[in-house]
C-alpha cells in the first residue's frame, strides 16, 4: 500500500475485481465481434470462390450465380467495384472488401467484395458482390447492429458481474464488521462470556486468537495487581524500620561525630527517596478506574512545602532556586497532587549539580525549569544527551517515565523538553560564561494542573 494511502480491504477488494471483470467483459466483447466477422468473411469468401471454380462463363465473360458475380477480367468488373479496389491490390484467394458506413454505430450504406481466384487452367476470375442499404419505407424501424449489440451485452455482464460481487463482499464483510465490534469491546466483563459464532471458520480462529491474547494479558495484570497489593506491606514495613533506626541513631551519635553524621544524613535522604518513590509506584498500581477523593487544595502552599522538604537534595551544590508562585487554589486529589509535583521537584533538584533551578506557578500551569552550567571544550558543550529514542536519558532518568504515567491517570497536561539557554540574556549567566567558560543548558517540565 502506498505510504499514507488508507483504503478499507472491502473497497480494495470489490474495486479490484470490479476492474478485472471491466478488462476481462471489454477484451472477450472486442474478441467476440472480431470473430463474429471474420467468420462471416470466411464463409463468404470460400463461397465466391466455389462459384468461380464452378461457373461456365459465355461469351460475354459474365455470368451470375447466386447474386455473385464472375468476370474474366478486372476490367469488366462493374465501376463501382473498380472504384473500390484497385487491380494491383488484387492477390490470389483474398477476400477484398469496402464497407460505407457512416459510423460504428449506424447501419452500413453500401459493401462491396471483390476475390480474384486462380483456376487449374492458369485462367482467372474475378468475382464480386454488391450489397447496397434497401430505400427506407418513410417508417421507423428499430434496428441494433452487431457492435451496439455486443456493447449491451458486455454493460449486463458487468451489472450483473458487479451485483454478484456486492452480495459477495456483503455476505463476507459483514461477519468481519462484526468481528470488530465484538473486538473493540472487549473488556474484563466480556472476556468471561463465551465467543460468538462469526460464520467462517477462519474468523472464528482470529476470534479465539485475540480472546485468548486479551485473557493472557488481564491475568498478567492481576497478577501484577496482586503483587502490588502484597508488596505495600512488605515494602512499607522495611521502609519504617529504617527510619525508625535512624530516628534512633540520630540521638546516640555524638553530634561531633562529623564522618558519622554525614553518613547518617546520606541514609535519611536515601529512605526518604525510596519512601516516596514506592508510595509513588504503589499508588500508580491501583485500580486505574478508582474515583480518588477530592479537596480544595492551596497550590502555592504545596509547592512551598514540598521544595522546602526536598531541599535536601541541594546540599553542598552550588545551586540557586527561584520561586515564582500566584495564589492558587483548585479541587485536586491531594495525595496524587503531592507525588506528582514533588517527583517534579526532586527530579530537578537532583540532576542540577551547578546552575539555577526555577519554579514557576501562573494560573494552573505549574513550570520548573532546571538551568545546568556545562563545561565548554573545543567549542563543544559537554551535555547530557537527550535523543528523539530516548529523550528520558540523562536529565530525570525515570523520574520522567512515572511523572508520564501519572499524569495520564491524573488526566492532566503534560510536557517537557530539552532547553539550550546558551543565548540566554541573564545577566549572571553570562557572566559565568565569560569568566569560567560555561554554557547554561536545562530541561523544563509543564503541568497543568485541573
Amino acid at each position: 500500500m502506498v505510504s499514507g494511502l488508507r483504503i478499507s480491504l472491502r473497497r480494495y477488494v470489490l474495486w479490484t475485481l470490479l476492474s478485472l471483470a471491466a478488462v476481462i467483459i471489454v477484451l472477450f466483447s472486442v474478441q467476440s465481434s472480431d470473430s463474429f466477422f471474420d467468420g462471416m468473411d470466411g464463409m463468404l469468401r470460400n463461397t465466391m470462390i466455389r462459384a468461380a471454380q464452378s461457373t461456365e462463363l459465355g461469351n460475354s465473360n459474365h455470368a451470375q450465380i447466386l447474386g455473385f458475380h464472375v468476370y474474366a477480367n478486372y476490367d469488366d468488373l462493374p465501376s463501382e467495384v473498380k472504384q473500390s479496389f484497385a487491380e494491383e491490390s488484387f492477390m490470389p484467394f483474398l477476400l477484398m472488401k469496402n464497407i460505407n458506413k457512416p459510423n460504428w454505430f449506424s447501419r452500413p450504406l453500401s459493401a462491396y467484395f471483390a476475390i480474384l481466384v486462380p483456376l487449374e487452367n492458369g485462367q482467372k476470375r474475378y468475382v464480386s458482390q454488391v450489397f447496397v442499404a434497401p430505400p427506407s419505407d418513410g417508417g421507423k424501424h428499430f434496428r441494433i447492429n452487431h457492435v451496439i449489440y455486443s456493447a449491451i451485452v458486455g454493460i449486463a455482464a458487468m451489472i450483473s458481474f458487479f451485483v454478484a460481487l456486492l452480495f459477495l463482499m456483503r455476505s463476507v464483510s459483514r461477519p468481519i464488521e462484526s468481528l470488530q465490534l465484538w473486538a473493540a469491546s472487549l473488556d474484563e466483563n466480556e472476556l468471561d462470556k463465551p465467543i460468538p459464532e462469526f460464520r467462517y471458520k477462519e474468523l472464528n480462529v482470529l476470534a479465539s486468537m485475540i480472546h485468548g491474547s486479551l485473557q493472557n494479558v488481564r491475568n498478567t495484570l492481576n497478577r501484577e495487581r496482586e503483587f502490588v497489593n502484597h508488596a505495600s506491606h512488605e515494602l512499607r514495613t522495611p521502609i519504617a524500620v529504617i527510619r525508625s533506626s535512624i530516628a534512633l541513631l540520630n540521638r546516640v551519635i555524638d553530634s561531633t561525630n562529623t564522618k558519622g553524621n554525614n553518613a547518617l544524613s546520606r541514609v535519611d535522604h536515601a529512605s526518604k527517596t525510596m519512601t516516596d518513590l514506592t508510595e509513588t509506584l504503589l499508588w500508580l498500581g491501583r485500580d486505574e478506574n478508582a474515583v480518588l477523593p477530592r479537596e480544595t487544595v492551596n497550590v502555592k502552599d504545596l509547592v512551598e512545602t514540598l521544595s522546602q522538604d526536598l531541599m535536601y537534595l541541594l546540599s553542598g551544590k552550588d545551586v540557586n532556586v527561584l520561586i515564582d508562585l500566584n495564589e492558587c487554589e483548585l479541587t485536586l486529589p491531594r495525595t496524587a497532587s503531592e507525588i506528582v509535583i514533588g517527583n517534579v521537584i526532586r527530579n530537578a533538584y537532583q540532576h542540577t549539580q551547578e546552575g539555577e533551578v526555577t519554579i514557576r506557578l501562573l494560573g494552573n500551569s505549574l513550570t520548573v525549569l532546571n538551568e545546568e552550567l556545562e563545561l565548554v571544550a573545543e567549542e563543544r558543550v559537554v551535555l547530557p544527551q537527550y535523543s528523539e529514542g530516548n529523550n528520558l536519558d540523562g536529565g530525570f532518568g525515570i523520574g520522567l517515565k512515572l511523572i508520564d504515567k501519572l499524569c495520564a491517570k491524573l488526566n492532566w497536561g503534560y510536557f517537557h523538553e530539552s532547553v539550550d539557554l546558551k543565548n540566554t540574556d541573564k545577566e549572571i549567566i553570562e557572566a559565568e560564561q565569560n569568566k569560567r567558560g560555561l554554557r547554561a543548558t536545562g530541561y523544563r517540565v509543564v503541568l497543568t494542573l485541573q
